[in-house]
């Protein structure tokens, strides 16, 4: 057994070594991002602004007002809601809204299928911009968030362009916690588009090409899994166009915030939905490192598992914890300055803790069991 125990321990420094590469590489890529100091003029660029919609009456307004706050010209903006077959009065709510204020061009469509990725295909079919953005209708954007994304659009001269994105931690202890974990997503976003190798992306912020999108075809959103408008794109273009096709909008202007989830559930429902699309990734940019980040996870579980018939693993698995934390903290620190959010730093070691459990578990439930989201069954 000690034979087997030695082989294990071995595995172990393996994968914690391909672990810390990872990561190393994806905080490199963070640094090595430059914010443009000058934001060029639009210089005539239209813009369509999509956003798919579902039972979203208690939060709808902050995105409607957001939207008719921009500093963009509104002469070449364009808006397109899509109710997703809401249940509430979020259809109500929009339509008020376009009623009082004939000044914004906006347009609300009722969604023929179900689903996002529907609404967002019919959206997308009306859309006459040149540059497309798309958020979620339960967001809150600032005034220079589109005149920022066109500007980086033109300056990069990208066909997708990735947005950064910020869960507003509020004054609970689960809410910091999901707020800090989703700035660990978003680091790696950009610090692997910053390696020169995109690998993630997110559709509450989310830029492209108009016409590069339609060249793409059914391989723009892959119509087979429920979820994943964003990931699926970002693949279609890396093979369509290359890696220098896409970029991330590292600019403070160009964040888009959204809300903590109010408890574990939903936060489960939501990752678990996340999650039940990775079967379809054939990707290896990104393949290869979510094996590494989720093997490395199972170690902990693995050790803490083992420690009750060897009790000296729980000092292999505190070390394992403090060399996590040592990895995951410069890239961590890096967004939170990045998001004007340091506070949330002196919850990093309790996230290290917590973390391994809650990957594992929705990475395994994932793949094997569907989840309801705003009351559909997602497969």
């Amino acid at each position: 057994m000690d034979d087997y125990l030695m082989v294990l321990l071995r595995t172990i420094e393996v994968i914690a070594l391909l672990y810390g590469l990872l990561i190393i590489l994806y905080t490199i890529g963070w640094y090595l991002l430059k914010k443009d100091v000058s934001i060029p003029p639009s210089q005539g660029t239209r813009v369509s602004v999509l956003i798919a919609a579902r039972n979203e009456s208690l939060q709808i307004n902050h995105i409607l007002h957001g939207l008719l706050g921009q500093d963009y010209p509104s002469s070449l903006l364009e808006i397109i809601l899509v109710d997703d077959h809401s249940e509430d009065s979020t259809a109500e709510i929009i339509s008020a809204f376009i009623k009082d204020n004939p000044s914004i061009n906006i347009t609300l469509i009722h969604a023929k299928k179900q689903g996002k990725k529907a609404a967002l295909s019919e959206a997308l079919a009306r859309a006459s911009g040149q540059f497309v953005l798309v958020t979620d209708a339960d967001c809150s954007i600032r005034k220079t968030w589109v005149s920022t994304m066109v500007a980086i659009y033109r300056h990069q001269q990208v066909k997708l362009l990735l947005g950064p994105v910020m869960i507003e931690p509020g004054t609970q202890f689960f809410g910091r916690l999901q707020s800090l974990e989703f700035m660990s997503l978003i680091g790696s976003t950009a610090g692997a588009s910053g390696i020169g190798f995109p690998a993630m992306a997110n559709g509450a912020n989310l830029g492209f090409d108009r016409l590069a999108v339609a060249e793409l075809g059914e391989e723009a959103l892959n119509d087979r899994h429920a979820s994943g408008d964003d990931i699926f794109l970002l693949f279609a273009m890396l093979k369509k166009f290359g890696k220098k096709s896409v970029s991330f909008a590292f600019h403070e202007n160009a964040v888009v915030k959204t809300g903590a989830l109010p408890n574990v559930m939903a936060f489960l429902r939501q990752r678990l939905r996340w999650v039940s699309k990775s079967s379809g990734y054939t990707n290896i940019g990104i393949v290869l490192p979510a094996i590494i980040v989720f093997v490395f996870n199972l170690t902990f579980l693995v050790l803490l598992g083992m420690a009750f018939f060897y009790p000296y693993l729980i000092l292999i698995y505190l070390l394992l914890i403090l060399f996590k934390f040592m990895i995951d903290y410069p890239l961590l620190s890096g967004v939170c300055s990045f998001m004007k959010s340091r506070k949330l730093l002196i919850w990093a070691l309790p996230l290290e803790i917590i973390y391994p459990f809650y990957v594992v578990f929705v990475a395994v439930a994932g793949n094997i069991a569907g989840v309801s989201w705003k009351g559909r069954k997602v497969k």
